[in-house]
């Protein structure tokens, strides 16, 4: 008996369900519910296949996932749920990123129908918080809520399973040229908004972590309107800071690592100075109690050599040394009481840097946003 298969279609698709697979999380199914009735519209009763294709376009093209139901239809009514039960099973996050279109096939063991037009997909309303351009908003309290750090407007969660022959992928992942924005903390003067990323602060020791496979870079003041700075802080007062200018200011030590073959990694300290100052070392020799020592034309393209001064060792015996002469490219080194010596000796030249000359022992100010913890 030839029957012409018709159907009314319902779906309630839901597209957070699509994006984690864990205990106790949704896979990517939804539900189809319609009527079955003959060419007469009278209603069908008994089991039916169903074969469901979801394909990315209105006709044509490769389907990207097919399942087969046996469904049974009582007095025309069915309700069926379609999808795979996790991503494993065919069906993958970015396939669920485009229109989908369904496509249904029924049979009653002789005779198969396949129902055209296919029909779109649409999301229930609820869905539609995660759409581009979407706002996820919500006041929470502790109260209300539970502790800070267990509970957020959003919760991204893959937790690692402890072993490193399946380590977890990321909970999230942001792309684009400007992949994340941390906009103005509500409560801050719009004069001094920020944004904030915070680890778990609630517990005694929550360390934050900034990995890659390549450079880091921090970008500060990238519009060039402010004087600006990167800063570390303990307590209300900046422990460490570099300003856009590249000068770096600390409170404690500035120490080098070295390895040691007797005591391990030992720190070795920088030498500090009330000035900028870059210096040189080198050695020459005298020839019959004179040389003239020409300064590293490199180095002198970074110092002011209009004043500097030179440090002299000799080493061998002689009657002593001294500079006679100094100029921006050379300088001349004679030995005491007009001896004759031929001795090597080691140099030391410091000069001041070049366009910080009048810097020394400059006050530290921290701006004011320093002096407030957020």
């Amino acid at each position: 008996m030839n029957r012409k298969i018709f159907s009314a279609l319902a779906v309630a698709l839901v597209l957070s369900a699509f994006v984690l697979v864990a205990s106790g999380c949704l896979g990517p199914q939804f539900t189809y519910q319609g009527r079955l009735t003959d060419a007469s519209g009278n209603p069908l009763s008994g089991t039916y296949l169903f074969t469901f294709k979801l394909y990315k376009t209105a006709t044509g093209g490769t389907a990207i996932y097919t399942e087969t139901e046996t469904v049974t239809v009582t007095n025309g009514l069915f309700d069926v749920v379609v999808g795979p039960e996790n991503i494993a099973a065919g069906l993958k996050p970015e396939d669920l990123a485009d229109p989908l279109y369904l496509e249904v096939t029924v049979s009653n063991f002789s005779i198969t129908q396949t129902l055209s037009p296919r029909q779109r997909l649409y999301g229930a309303p609820y869905a539609f918080t995660l759409m581009p351009g979407a706002v996820i908003s919500q006041s929470m309290n502790t109260s209300l809520h539970g502790a800070a750090g267990a509970k957020a407007v959003l919760n991204v969660v893959n937790p690692f399973d402890g072993t490193s022959t399946n380590p977890a992928l990321p909970a999230l992942r942001l792309s684009g040229e400007t992949a994340l924005e941390l906009t103005d903390r509500p409560g801050i003067p719009a004069t001094d908004a920020y944004g904030v990323v915070w680890s778990d602060r609630s517990g005694s020791s929550s360390n934050l972590w900034f990995l890659s496979n390549d450079d880091i870079w921090f970008d500060i003041d990238d519009n060039d309107d402010i004087d600006s700075g990167f800063f570390t802080v303990y307590g209300n007062t900046g422990s460490c800071s570099i300003n856009e200018a590249g000068a770096l200011t600390c409170t404690g030590t500035k120490s080098a690592v070295v390895a040691t073959r007797d005591a391990g990694p030992r720190k070795l300290y920088a030498i500090e100075s009330p000035g900028v100052w870059f210096e040189d070392f080198g050695r020459a020799s005298l020839v019959n109690g004179q040389a003239v020592v020409s300064i590293d034309p490199l180095f002198a393209q970074t110092v002011n050599l209009s004043d500097y001064h030179v440090f002299l060792t000799p080493l061998g015996d002689c009657k002593g040394l001294y500079v006679a002469e100094k100029t921006s490219t050379s300088f001349v080194v004679k030995e005491l009481g007009g001896g004759t010596s031929s001795v090597a000796f080691d140099y030391r030249i410091v000069a001041r840097r070049l366009g910080y000359e009048n810097v020394r022992l400059e006050p530290l100010v921290l701006p004011a946003r320093e002096e407030r913890r957020p």
